[in-house]
């Protein structure tokens, strides 16, 4: 499994992108990890994170948004 991790420009943004991203609940599961900060968890498979990466960019066309690194 491999995760990616977004933060929202706009924190009332988190509803829009859950509900988004939740119609593809076959190629990725999200999760608010910091909704004080707008940081969204997304997990996908190895096999479904082209998929993913693809639909987050499209994404970005609606909702302000960078993909960050945590440890």
């Amino acid at each position: 499994m491999a995760t990616i991790y977004i933060k929202l420009k706009k924190p009332s943004s988190t509803v829009y992108f859950q509900s988004i991203i939740g119609t593809y609940s076959h190629i990725a599961w999200t999760r608010t990890e910091n909704p004080r900060d707008a940081i969204i968890k997304i997990i996908v498979t190895d096999d479904t994170i082209t998929e993913a990466r693809n639909i987050l960019e499209e994404l970005k066309k609606e909702i302000e948004f960078d993909e960050i690194e945590i440890n």
